[in-house]
């Protein structure tokens, strides 16, 4: 009997130990359980002050749109970084910009005169270019505007019943008095290189100005005549030749901007047709837009 008893009472005991070590284990899972619930609260609060404190910044702590040159958007950026939308505190940024101008020459520096055959419609003298631009920092709030692209020009005469005659040696413009001109243009295309300095009132949404240099070779040129003929026919007319327009050219561009928005205005230091021919002097400009 006393063997029983003390048997019974080692069960008993190992009984009580079990739901002891059991009633403990809840405690801990519970403990864990509110623990993680309030870990997960935390965490939730924090990201809502972090939104909040960011919200109303510049700086978008998700995504940055590059505006000024804007051609991209680029992934999540640390504002830590100093990332600055526009001209970079450091290195090169890269960009594809579309140039829209309108074109002119100047004859002994100035324009030609409204009775001259050379004048052109200024309006329809259109400049379309697209460049492979890049921004480099050099030092403090001096950069370099630096690229490579393609452009046309069109030079729309006045008088569009203006006719270019090209000779063994010289180009000439007549006026053709038996037509009913609509058009009359002269169109060439360039590849072109460019580097201007300029300088950067700041990096973001910053006044800047820039003063430098351009060339480029010419690929292409062609005259085009649209016209009604003696008996009132519509006609048209693309005469694809050099027109002994300069092969090489080179000028000056100047450049002034803020925020995203642009002007450039170019200078060809070189004549439009080439020293050695008899032809007009003239050194055509451009003014207009860059996006």
């Amino acid at each position: 009997m006393k063997t029983i008893s003390k048997l019974t009472m080692v069960l008993m005991l190992v009984a009580f130990s079990l739901s002891e070590v059991n009633a403990q284990d809840q405690v801990i899972n519970t403990s864990l359980e509110r623990l993680s619930v309030l870990t997960e609260v935390t965490d939730w609060k924090t990201e809502d002050l972090y939104k909040e404190e960011y919200k109303n910044r510049d700086t978008d702590i998700s995504i940055t749109r590059r505006s000024r040159r804007g051609r991209r958007i680029n992934g999540f950026w640390d504002r830590e970084w100093g990332i600055d939308k526009y001209y970079p505190r450091r290195g090169t940024e890269n960009f594809v910009n579309v140039y829209l101008g309108l074109n002119n020459y100047l004859q002994d520096g100035d324009l030609p005169n409204s009775n001259s055959l050379l004048s052109l419609q200024p309006l329809t003298s259109w400049y379309a270019g697209l460049n492979f631009d890049n921004v480099t920092h050099v030092f403090g709030p001096l950069y370099l505007d630096w690229g490579a692209g393609v452009s046309i020009q069109d030079f729309s005469f006045e008088n569009t019943r203006v006719r270019l005659q090209k000779g063994a040696n010289d180009i000439t413009l007549t006026e053709d008095a038996n037509i009913s001109g609509r058009k009359s243009k002269l169109s060439m295309s360039h590849i072109n290189l460019h580097f201007v300095p300029t300088i950067s009132f700041g990096r973001y949404r910053s006044f800047r100005i820039g003063l430098g240099g351009y060339a480029g070779y010419r690929i292409g040129a062609h005259a085009k005549y649209k016209y009604d003929d003696a008996e009132g026919d519509k006609q048209k007319e693309k005469i694809k030749d050099n027109w002994f327009i300069n092969p090489f050219r080179y000028g000056v561009r100047a450049t002034v901007g803020w925020d995203f928005f642009d002007l450039f205005f170019n200078y060809d230091l070189t004549e439009l047709f080439e020293d050695d021919v008899n032809a007009p002097r003239l050194n055509p400009v451009t003014f207009g837009v860059i996006f």
